[in-house]
């Protein structure tokens, strides 16, 4: 719904001040801070949905432009006499007709019957053929992946030598950080000969683990706990991240930071920059990063739209295993 330069100018000018000298909770907060970068960006062509563009109205108590008045003109009263009504044509009756009545009533129920009765089975059958076909693909590209891991291996130890032999005393190619993936070839006596970015050498078999067992782990996690890269990680702020390629971002919860793009003066966004800033290197220096997707306490179903957390999700990020909201509290950085 567009708004005039007038009306941007009032509901820009209330929400910062209702943002700097009304107090609001910590929602309200969200909900002005959000609207007033909305209009910031687009001015009279700010667009909203009808939640909250009644929402905004309630909370700034800005009165409704009123709706023209819809003006009619009275037809004068009819002052003929109405027509006269005509008799509906009836067919003469026939003894005929009466006696294949009940034959014709009984075709035409069963057309009513059938046709809804066919097309529920026709439906049922494509689903059910959907539902084979898309389980027995899962199947198979699960089966692959089992079949591929067999051939690869983890490091378990926090720095591993690899090795040009299998030997102690033999010279050492590189190190190798704990989770790297390499490549099996050959084993003896204890030593695994591999293929990694260090080229081929040997390693000790005590320090590898089979991708297929850490695999089969994985799959008994719940389907909403994720492990990511920090390259693929956005932070935004102390207590919300973006992930890349995914369109809604992510509030992390159990803590609340300082605001950055709202604060209420300068002391709360040097601390809101603080926390942005220890966060991003939480996960820039993490060996481990895991995203728990948590339900947002929203109405159920509207997680990830704008009607549950101004289109953000909610969810738990922990570094090397420890939850950073925890981390952020610790070092006062952050509150519960």
């Amino acid at each position: 719904m567009p708004f005039s330069r007038e009306k941007t100018d009032l509901i820009k000018a209330q929400l910062r001040d209702r943002l700097e000298n009304g107090n609001p909770n910590n929602w309200e907060r969200s909900f002005f801070s959000d609207m007033l970068e909305r209009f910031n960006s687009h001015g009279t062509k700010t667009r909203l949905t009808s939640a909250q563009y009644r929402k905004l109205h309630q909370l700034l108590d800005i009165p409704r432009e009123a709706k023209p008045e819809r003006t009619s003109e009275r037809k004068a009263p009819r002052t003929s006499a109405p027509a006269r009504p005509k008799r509906p044509h009836r067919r003469p009756a026939s003894p005929l007709r009466a006696i294949r009545a009940p034959q014709r009533a009984m075709r035409r129920a069963t057309r009513q019957v059938m046709w809804p009765l066919v097309l529920v089975l026709g439906f049922l059958g494509l689903v059910g053929s959907a539902f084979d076909t898309s389980s027995s693909g899962a199947v198979d590209v699960r089966q692959t992946e089992r079949n591929n891991a067999a051939d690869y291996l983890i490091v378990t130890g926090s720095s591993v030598n690899q090795r040009s032999g299998p030997g102690t005393g033999d010279a050492v190619m590189g190190q190798l950080s704990e989770g790297t993936r390499v490549r099996r070839l050959n084993e003896r006596n204890g030593w695994t000969q591999v293929s990694s970015e260090s080229g081929t050498g040997w390693m000790s078999s005590r320090y590898l683990q089979s991708l297929s067992s850490r695999t089969a782990a994985v799959e008994n996690v719940t389907t909403n706990q994720y492990s990511l890269s920090a390259s693929a990680i956005r932070v935004i702020d102390g207590d919300t991240i973006g992930i890349r390629g995914q369109s809604a971002n992510v509030r992390l919860v159990g803590f609340n930071a300082p605001e950055t793009s709202s604060p209420q003066c300068q002391a709360e966004l040097n601390a809101g920059r603080r926390a942005t800033a220890r966060l991003n290197a939480l996960v820039s220096n993490a060996q481990s990063i895991e995203l728990e997707r948590v339900r947002c306490a929203c109405q159920p179903g509207t997680d990830g739209t704008s009607r549950c957390n101004f289109g953000r999700q909610c969810g738990v990020l922990r570094v090397n295993g420890a939850d950073v909201g925890r981390i952020l509290i610790s070092e006062g950085l952050a509150v519960p």
